[in-house]
């Protein structure tokens, strides 16, 4: 099976000289029969014989050819037309059951949702599809029970991309569109949100919006819910509180979840199934398999029932943190004060920074951590014994914000030159593949990894990351933070990491900074700490245990009352890694 998919955004016929066409060994011996132009380029896959000269010729990075030996174009269970994304088997709810779907952007899985959700038909890769095709494509296998009885089935589904719900509607009048007031103003008050029921969606935060189209999901009497996505833009202690709700919500029903937090998804699910192949042009299903099993499988790279590997290295959580106070101290800050027009009041301990040394910034959404890294950045003006000024660390900063800013017509093949990017963090970060992009035509995680590449290119002495998983997907955080930790290792340099994915943080961080108190109102941001001992305060303030697993290193929750997490809890080990 060979698959050309042609990314129509970037082919521009008009522009170039048509050498897609013109390099063709097919279209060199026979006319017109392999490459047809017209307004964007197509290529035909059944003369097609896969050098793959047209997408090393194309000027644009538009084509992809692909070679699939182990599978034929009759396993296609769904494709986007001709030279399109193509989609290839689907995992079977398990009744009463959560099941994850865990793997990159662009691979799949949501077109794997909308199809389980009733609403995407399989077209099999067929332009007109009949009811013959979908029992035959189906047959023998137990997914056509689930189809079967998806007719009868009640299915709530909360999307993906919540930013088209940001109108003018009022967040209660949304709901109450989807279910009675009572259930309504309970979930509201449970998820923390029913002060804003009388707000314009257009003015909620990421968060709360997030939570509205949850309620909304779940406000309905359903028997199958489906979560795409449900934990982007909340805080460590939201996603565990979203969490168990879901887990509440699901007893009894069947629930499909996508999710980029490992650690929560590995905690939320009973079984998670593996999306994988090339994305934008294809994805493959794995079967479902036990939920740990499926992690570690991950970061191994190596699906065994599928006999594929889909990574080349496995990623591993079994290394050595270098001690809070080891390494040379470069500088030290003073405690001091920040307070804001809104009233918001922080107030920061003094600290110190040493080389080679990652510290992981953990705390709510809205306790001043984006600010106390602004004021480190000598952005922000202090209070230090009632004298105002910036601070001035004495260090060379190289600071990647929080909110990156995308107005911006420069292409990423220039700024890779001009700013010296090296091969390796290209490579890692897959600049390559942005080269021909404008900054303001990339896409959320491709600013967000060209952002990060710049940030820890620069020559400096502290490096100030902030939310670097924003808009990531699982397998983008994980290159991201190795890649963060290479480059504090082999320049023995210094970074500040300010994130609300705990795996993250697990593999990057050395030592802990923990923010708490009362968002939007005051806060107190701690001094350095070392790791076991910033993680511990944030875990009993969410009454949360973690261990580490035996295979992988990595961390993992402890289901909340299981002979683990009550042994810990009694040990006072609120982490054991």
């Amino acid at each position: 099976m060979r698959l050309a998919v042609i990314k129509k955004e970037k082919c521009r016929p008009a522009l170039c000289a048509h050498e897609c066409k013109k390099f063709c060994p097919v279209e060199k011996k026979e006319k017109d029969s392999c490459v047809n132009i017209k307004q964007s380029a197509g290529i035909d896959e059944t003369t097609c014989i896969g050098c793959s000269i047209c997408a090393k010729r194309c000027p644009f990075d538009a084509i992809k050819i692909i070679n699939l030996p182990t599978i034929d174009e009759s396993q296609i269970t769904h494709r986007y037309g001709k030279n399109s994304f193509a989609l290839y088997g689907l995992p079977a709810p398990r009744e009463k059951t959560i099941l994850g779907f865990l793997g990159q952007n662009g691979i799949g899985k949501s077109t794997a949702v909308r199809i389980l959700a009733g609403k995407e038909s399989p077209n099999f890769g067929k332009e007109n599809p009949t009811k013959e095709d979908f029992k035959n494509f189906f047959k023998g296998s137990e997914i056509i029970r689930y189809f079967e009885s998806l007719k009868n089935k009640k299915i709530a589904y909360k999307p993906q991309n919540i930013s088209e719900l940001r109108t003018e509607l009022i967040a209660r009048d949304l709901l109450e569109k989807c279910g009675k007031k009572e259930e309504i103003e309970f979930l509201a008050k449970k998820l923390g949100v029913e002060k804003v029921l009388d707000n314009k969606l257009k003015n909620l935060s990421g968060g709360e919006l997030q939570k509205i189209a949850i309620i909304a999901a779940s406000v309905k009497n359903s028997d199958i819910y489906f979560f795409d996505e449900p934990l982007a833009f909340l805080d460590i202690g939201e996603r565990i509180r979203i969490s168990d709700f879901i887990k509440e919500k699901s007893n009894e029903r069947t629930t499909i979840v996508v999710e980029h937090d490992l650690l929560i998804l590995d905690y939320l699910t009973d079984y998670i199934s593996i999306f994988y192949g090339s994305p934008g042009a294809y994805g493959m299903a794995s079967v479902a398999k036990p939920s740990k099993n499926a992690v570690n499988s991950y970061l191994e790279g190596f699906l065994k029932e599928e006999n594929v590997r889909i990574r080349e290295k496995s990623l591993s959580f079994n290394f050595t943190k270098n001690a809070q106070l080891s390494g040379t101290k470069i500088t030290e800050w003073p405690a001091f004060k920040l307070e804001f027009e809104s009233g918001f009041k922080l107030q920061a301990e003094k600290g110190e920074i040493y080389e080679n040394n990652c510290i992981g910034i953990l705390g709510q959404n809205g306790v001043g951590k984006t600010s106390f890294v602004r004021a480190l950045a000598g952005e922000l003006e202090v209070s230090i014994k009632d004298n105002r000024k910036k601070l001035d660390l004495k260090l060379k900063i190289s600071y990647k914000p929080q909110h990156i800013i995308k107005k911006n017509d420069e292409k990423v093949k220039d700024i890779i030159i001009r700013e010296k990017i090296p091969r390796k963090t290209i490579l890692a970060f897959r600049l390559g593949a942005l080269e021909s992009k404008k900054i303001s035509e990339l896409s959320g995680g491709e600013l967000q990894r060209l952002e990060i590449a710049r940030c820890i290119s620069k020559e400096a002495d502290l490096y100030l990351i902030d939310e670097p998983s924003a808009f990531l997907d699982v397998e983008e955080r994980i290159s991201a933070a190795k890649a963060i930790k290479d480059k504090m290792i082999e320049k023995g340099k210094t970074a500040f990491i300010v994130d609300h994915d705990l795996l993250l943080i697990s593999y990057v961080a050395d030592s802990i900074i923990n923010f708490i108190g009362t968002p939007q109102k005051e806060a107190l941001a701690k001094e350095p700490c070392e790791f076991s001992k910033g993680i511990s305060t944030l875990l009993k303030s969410l009454n949360i245990t973690l261990r580490k697993d035996k295979e992988s290193g990595r961390p993992r929750i402890n289901k909340k009352g299981s002979v683990l997490d009550r042994e810990q809890k009694a040990r006072e080990e609120w982490v054991i890694l």
